[in-house]
């Protein structure tokens, strides 16, 4: 798990922008627990195609999520990053289940899948 610092100022907005691909089932997720919302507020996400606005097969693009510092203080958000071989069930509306990886049934004994990559942010306004 990573840790990332970020400092901003009251009524302050940032983005951070990270690499998906829903062609092959590559997501990313706010997951909870979501920030304190009287520190920090999500104010969506956008994604941008890199193929502008022609759907192009298997082509990548880029999702950016937006955030509101609103007053004094400190507070941890998520980024919770999908493939097919991490996350089960998961689309661009539905994250995977809270549980964790799920177990993918192999000849044999079923084998976990690797666990999503999770990037946790430490947000202090001030």
């Amino acid at each position: 798990m990573k840790d990332t610092s970020i400092n901003a100022k009251p009524g302050e907005r940032f983005t951070l922008t990270v690499d998906q691909n829903p062609s092959t089932r590559e997501y990313w997720y706010l997951v909870a627990p979501e920030p304190d919302s009287p520190v920090l507020i999500s104010r969506g996400q956008d994604y941008a195609s890199d193929s502008g606005d022609e759907p192009v097969a298997g082509a990548g693009g880029r999702l950016t999520f937006t955030f509101e510092a609103r007053g004094k203080g400190t507070t941890r958000f998520t980024l919770v990053h999908c493939t097919f071989t991490t996350c089960q069930g998961n689309n661009s509306t539905l994250p995977p289940e809270p549980t964790g990886p799920s177990a993918v049934p192999t000849t044999g004994a079923a084998t976990p899948s690797p666990a999503p990559e999770r990037i946790t942010y430490t947000v202090t306004v001030n």
